[in-house]
């Protein structure tokens, strides 16, 4: 018999949603989920390894991270409880990660043989169909995410990717104020910048009453003049990163 919490995080799962219980019980019986726990900082996956599984996160938080020949990383995104992991791998020809998956918190990743769910004939075709419709929708909300992230990096001075990044977030939490998920260090690394040198800015950018923060929690001020302000000052100066 299926456990009933093991279904609830299928159910939960933007990639299952649509399916009865029912369905989700025949999903799991034909593929057999698995579930496994990890500390924080635990790597739940490396770089370049071999993937047939997606996780979701049943607990918990997860960073992807993308390491550089030179030693560097950059953060590229950060994954919550109910998200799924590695949807991104087990549809590419090669099968493997491109980046390294790093546990935040005590978390907790059930794992589902993603592959073997198009193999088996015991699955319907309807449900194969409203996985693989979810999964398109998965996809292009990634894709979406890093056309964002591509249009925070391409500005040219810091405190420009930094408050881009911020309206970003403001305007999807529909809040002024927000918890950004990431301390200083991990901004730092996402933004692709040197932790001082993001601090000194950030630490300008509310002296200047744009933003306001501690620890993760930013505040974004509209100040449409002081932004005008700024603006003109950027094409003066160009921030040293």
């Amino acid at each position: 018999m299926i456990e009933s919490d093991l279904i609830s995080v299928l159910q939960n799962s933007r990639l299952f949603q649509g399916l009865t219980v029912c369905e989700l019980e025949k999903v799991c019986q034909a593929v057999m989920p698995i579930e496994k726990e990890y500390s924080k900082n635990q790597i739940i996956i490396n770089q370049g390894e071999l993937v047939h599984k997606i996780g979701i996160l049943k607990k918990g938080s997860a960073i992807s991270t993308k390491y550089h020949f030179n030693g560097d990383a950059q953060i590229l995104r950060i994954y919550l409880q109910g998200e799924v992991l590695l949807l991104e791998a087990v549809n590419t020809t090669l099968l493997t990660s491109p980046v390294t998956l790093i546990s935040q918190t005590d978390s907790i990743v059930v794992f589902v043989p993603y592959t073997e769910i198009v193999k088996k004939d015991s699955i319907s075709p309807r449900i194969k169909e409203v996985i693989m419709s979810n999964c398109s929708e998965i996809l292009s909300n990634e894709l979406i995410r890093l056309m964002y992230k591509i249009d925070v990096l391409s500005k040219r001075t810091l405190w420009e990717r930094i408050l881009t990044y911020l309206s970003l977030i403001r305007e999807r939490s529909g809040s002024s104020s927000f918890d950004i998920g990431m301390n200083q260090e991990q901004l730092a690394q996402y933004l692709c910048v040197n932790r001082s040198v993001l601090s000194k800015e950030l630490n300008l950018l509310r002296k200047s009453g744009l933003i306001d923060y501690k620890g993760s929690r930013f505040t974004v001020h509209s100040s449409p003049n002081l932004q005008s302000k700024l603006m003109a000052k950027s094409c003066k100066e160009t921030t040293t990163f």
